[in-house]
């Protein structure tokens, strides 16, 4: 029994098959004329499509210092880039910050205006404008991170207008808060500035005024050392915190800059502790402990004058760091391509549309054929 059965289902599949291939073969005309006529349209629709340029344009990835200005743009603008730029802190380069602002609102608007595209894409709201342009416009980078910035156009010049306003909109928006931001650290660092120099005035007339009253109180060259170190290092970790935040008021606290800070305020503290303690001995001759205490208030006087002194100093150098940055207005975006009009078109594919309808086109003729013959055997069947 099994045997005849293995003998039987090869014949009944081999019997099928033949009655498949026999269907086919009667419906051939039918078939064919379908596939001709499928060909025939698919090439004439080919032919009809306008043509479409793609132009790209191809931006390096950020560097240091557009990195730094990248992480003030992602708190000075969450609201502007339309939400693109929240997540800055989550991102995984400083190039998906720039990808995140060339797609975002901000930049759309402003290519939209430039280039009148309501008009062109016939569209009456800016949020259809912006769609009808997201789907011409491609931003993506590399494994390299560098920027990609494609754009579709039936006019290959247009296209290459458009990638290389998306590059200049970044650039400018970049320049815009790098400068906004070193504005705003100009006034804060001025006003810490004035300050320091009125406490540095105090203390001096302070002193001045000691000095005459208590001429007999000297200190001896070692002393004198030592004080001045501590106030040297005071200022300077007074500086450096101060500067610290400032920086995080705009940079996210993995920023390679924000880390060197920390780093640099560490080791004041660490030797902050050990003049305290006394462990800097080896370096300063005697620990601060061991000065006379007739002593103690010149020698305060002269520590706070030490310490004002160089948190001046440093405070005065940032000041001047802070205006060049504010006048800066060297481009920011560093482009290793410009988009230039593409010679040949991107779309539409003829030869795929028409392979892709031909193909399809032969598939659905069988199927139909198919159907017909299934039909019929329906009908013979009730007959």
């Amino acid at each position: 029994m099994p045997e005849q059965m293995t003998n039987e289902n090869p014949r009944s599949f081999e019997t099928e098959l033949t009655v498949y291939l026999e269907t086919v073969k009667r419906h051939k005309k039918l078939i064919a004329a379908i596939v001709g006529a499928t060909f025939i349209l698919s090439t004439i629709v080919s032919f009809l499509l306008p043509k479409v340029y793609t132009s790209t344009a191809s931006v390096l990835p950020p560097q240091q210092e557009a990195t730094l200005g990248a992480s003030m743009i992602a708190s000075q603008l969450p609201t502007a880039m339309g939400g693109a730029l929240s997540g800055f802190l989550g991102l995984k380069s400083p190039a998906d910050l720039w990808v995140g602002i060339l797609n975002s609102n901000t930049v759309q608007d402003e290519i939209i205006k430039r280039f009148n595209l309501r008009e062109v894409y016939d569209k009456e709201e800016i949020e259809d404008t912006r769609k009808s342009l997201e789907k011409n416009v491609s931003i993506s980078k590399s494994k390299e991170e560098i920027i990609l910035i494609s754009v579709d156009d039936k006019d290959p010049e247009t296209a290459s207008r458009m990638a290389n306003a998306f590059v200049e909109e970044l650039d400018r928006i970049n320049k815009q808060v790098v400068m906004s931001q070193g504005k705003r650290m100009r006034l804060f660092i001025e006003k810490r500035l004035l300050e320091a120099k009125d406490e540095l005035d105090r203390i001096e007339n302070e002193m001045k005024t000691f000095m005459e009253t208590n001429r007999a109180v000297k200190l001896d060259e070692q002393s004198r050392v030592i004080i001045e170190a501590v106030g040297s290092i005071k200022g300077q970790l007074m500086a450096r915190e101060l500067e610290l935040q400032t920086l995080l008021s705009y940079a996210a606290p993995t920023n390679p800059q924000v880390e060197i800070l920390k780093t640099q305020v560490k080791q004041l503290k660490e030797q902050m502790r050990e003049l305290d303690e006394g462990s800097g001995q080896k370096d300063l001759f005697v620990p601060t402990s061991n000065i006379p205490r007739l002593t103690a208030r010149y020698t305060t006087l002269l520590r706070d004058a030490k310490i004002q002194e160089t948190l001046f100093e440093l405070l005065t150098q940032q000041f001047e760091m802070a205006k060049i940055q504010e006048s800066k207005d060297s481009p920011i975006v560093q482009v290793l391509d410009y988009a230039k009009p593409p010679e040949k078109k991107s779309k539409p594919k003829r030869g795929l549309i028409i392979a892709t309808a031909t193909f399809a086109s032969l598939l659905l003729s069988i199927l139909l054929v198919f159907s017909i013959q299934w039909l019929e055997r329906l009908r013979k069947m009730g007959a």
